[in-house]
C-alpha cells in the first residue's frame, strides 16, 4: 500500500512543528483549567497552525516534503516568538 506524498508532508509538518516546539520550550499542555487559558503550547495553537498553512499552501499548488519540513520549522518558531505579539492576551490590551 502505497502512501501519498500529500499525507506524508502533512505529518512530516506536524511532526517538526511539535519536535522543535517541544525543543523550543514550549509546553506541551496549556494551564489548567485549558478552556480559559491563553499559554501558547506544542499541542494547540503550533500544531493546528501547522496544518492549516500546510493547507493553505497546498491549495496553492506548493506540495511536497520540503513544503512540509519548512511550515513545520517556520509554524514552531512563529508560535514561539511572534504569536502574542501578534495576537495579544485578553487582559493585555
Amino acid at each position: 500500500m502505497i502512501i501519498h506524498v500529500n499525507v506524508l508532508s502533512y505529518l512530516l509538518a506536524l511532526g517538526l512543528a511539535v519536535i522543535l516546539g517541544l525543543a523550543l520550550r514550549l509546553p506541551l499542555l496549556p494551564e489548567r483549567p485549558m478552556r480559559y487559558s491563553w499559554t501558547i503550547s506544542v499541542i494547540f495553537p503550533t500544531a493546528i497552525l501547522a496544518l492549516g498553512f500546510y493547507a493553505m499552501l497546498d491549495k496553492l499548488g506548493y506540495q511536497g516534503l520540503m513544503v512540509g519540513a519548512s511550515v513545520g520549522i517556520i509554524t514552531a518558531l512563529f508560535c514561539k516568538f511572534l504569536l502574542e505579539k501578534l495576537v495579544p492576551r485578553p487582559g493585555d490590551s
